[in-house]
């Protein structure tokens, strides 16, 4: 029986844990443009600087799950912990940006090992439903709230050297190792894990993403991009292939014809898509075309931090009260009002257009994305639940990743950011009609209750 002390130590391990791994995008977004004047680099390296994090974390969570299952939550957190403190020393020294983006995809690594590891933690040592509820409550909150205080530490940093924007993490990862005695021991479990599986993942979406970027780099039609985007594109038809002919399958293929999972995981994809390629083109906007230092770019992104986290609070209320369907309707309705009013804001786009157009996006997306996990949940039997929210978390990481090469490979291509700016709007506007659609046509509502949601907890 874990004791109460160690329970709360747990939970705020796992908390910070969370916050890092979602600190470390908004953080090094506001930092790139002084980055990029110090070790030099184009706009697609720049990419790689956010995507080097992003796609190592997405590719590797069903894999870290896993470990975490085998080799005991516990032992994957604190090495997880340990590499994400040391990437972050690498890339404080980095002396290149080839070295920073090694440093970035280290990173990513070592988020992928904490996230699925402080899940796994919390429900460990939090036997009791309503203690676990506060738990991930908490745990939630840590992630919500490294949106607001990412860009602003990034602000604050960037001016004294761009650098203290990683050295920062290492005290937090210094924090949970201290703590590391406290922390019950976990259970290890025999578990089966597609290896073949993993392996192509990994390939088809790195060489994905690199085609991408490099269309901005070199061309549609150079060797190099060509190459990139057909190996890609192989890989995962390949892996796909693999995913029918395994006995432990690392993405189930028949969740895909589930309703509800098909509505969520377009959600979870889409939506970071828009957010991170949004994030990633503000921040060169405002630097850039604005002049604006990084701590007042940094400033930008605070409103819309605080509102997405008061839009977490009301979303599940909203939920309980009127069920799923109603919840991520009136989410996505409120994205497209959000992206369309700053589509159509005179030009150039204004700052405050940006801080209003991104906190009206924010509080629809808190609104939504617990229906949509909620939907997850409730869409599989308990045996498949674990696999389904790794698939959905997994969706929503490369959703970001191929979002910020995307929209980046765009800004290359058009004659302003602030016509940039534009299309990233209308696109992401215009990519929600269509989910919005696809749920109201072909979507009946799983209802998620109070008592459905007591039980996820």
């Amino acid at each position: 029986m874990v004791s109460k002390y160690s329970a709360n130590i747990t939970t705020a391990a796992a908390a910070i844990a969370s916050f890092l791994a979602g600190m470390d995008v908004l953080i090094v977004n506001v930092a790139l443009p002084t980055i990029a004047k110090d070790l030099g680099g184009n706009m697609a390296v720049q990419q790689w600087v956010v995507d080097g994090y992003a796609l190592l974390f997405a590719a590797l969570l069903l894999l870290a799950g896993s470990l975490a299952d085998q080799f005991g939550a516990k032992r994957i957190f604190l090495i997880g912990a340990a590499s994400f403190g040391a990437a972050s020393l690498f890339c404080t020294f980095a002396w290149s940006m080839a070295a920073l983006v090694v440093g970035r995809c280290i990173l990513g690594v070592a988020s992928a090992l904490l996230l699925p590891a402080s899940m796994s933690l919390i429900n460990e040592a939090s036997p009791n439903p309503r203690y676990r509820a506060w738990a991930l409550a908490l745990w939630g909150a840590g992630g919500a709230s490294a949106s607001a205080v990412g860009p602003l530490l990034g602000g604050l940093l960037t001016p004294i050297h761009w650098s203290l924007v990683f050295a920062i993490n290492v005290p937090f990862c210094l924090m949970i190792l201290a703590v590391a005695p406290r922390i019950a021991p976990s259970p290890q479990r025999a578990t089966k894990f597609d290896w073949i599986g993993q392996a192509l993942a990994l390939i088809g979406l790195s060489t994905l993403v690199a085609g991408i970027i490099e269309v901005g780099d070199a061309g549609l039609f150079a060797p190099s991009t060509l190459i990139l985007l057909a190996v890609g594109v192989i890989t995962i038809v390949v892996f796909g292939f693999s995913q029918t002919k395994v006995a432990s399958p690392m993405m189930p293929l028949g969740l895909f014809r589930v309703r509800g999972m098909q509505v969520a995981l377009q959600i979870g994809f889409i939506m970071i898509f828009n957010w991170y390629g949004m994030a990633f083109i503000c921040t060169m906007y405002l630097q850039q075309e604005l002049h604006m230092d990084p701590f007042a770019a940094g400033l930008v992104f605070v409103p819309a931090s605080f509102v997405t986290i008061l839009g977490n609070l009301t979303g599940g209320r909203i939920v309980t009260a009127r069920g799923s369907k109603f919840s991520i309707t009136l989410g996505l309705g409120i994205m497209i009002a959000g992206f369309l009013f700053e589509f159509f804001s005179p030009k150039p786009v204004a700052v405050w257009v940006v801080a209003t157009g991104m906190s009206i996006v924010g509080f629809g997306a808190a609104i939504t994305t617990p229906a949509a996990a909620g939907v997850v949940l409730k869409s599989v039997d308990d045996v498949q639940a674990g696999i389904a929210s790794a698939m959905f978390n997994t969706f929503r990481q490369v959703g970001g990743a191929i979002g910020v090469a995307v929209f980046g490979v765009a800004a290359t291509f058009l004659p302003s950011l602030d016509l940039a700016l534009r299309v990233v709007f209308l696109a992401s506007a215009l990519l929600l009609v269509y989910v919005l659609g696809f749920e109201l046509l072909r979507w009946k509502d799983t209802a998620i209750t109070a008592t459905t949601l007591d039980s996820v907890a």
